[in-house]
């Protein structure tokens, strides 16, 4: 009966008690490289979306009228950067000392 009276004693010491969460070491150990491949993510999306929002210059075009014609067909967005680099370089400067403007002004 001894046996008894120790174990129904040791019955009435119990006090339950809700477990603790059991720690998940892989989880532990993916966190940091977890959070090092997100951000590398979000870097690399903002990287595209700079990319891809960037205004694109136009390429140098020969002044033809085939060509000017297919740009604003094509791409009539870009059909007056492409004139206003044309005017740049096929015209004078009229803001350069001593260009052509300057020798007309004179007669």
């Amino acid at each position: 009966m001894n046996q008894r009276d120790d174990i129904e004693a040791r019955l009435r010491e119990f006090r339950p008690r809700r477990p603790a969460m059991i720690p998940d070491e892989r989880l532990q150990l993916l966190r940091g490289p977890i959070w090092i491949a997100v951000a590398a993510a979000i870097a690399a999306s903002m990287l595209i979306v700079a990319w891809l929002r960037r205004p694109s210059t136009p390429e140098p075009v020969a002044p033809t009228l085939g060509t000017l014609t297919a740009i604003a067909l094509e791409r009539p967005d870009d059909l007056d950067a492409v004139l206003t680099t044309i005017s740049r370089t096929s015209l004078p400067d009229v803001t350069r000392p001593g260009g052509a403007l300057q020798s007309l002004s004179k007669l």
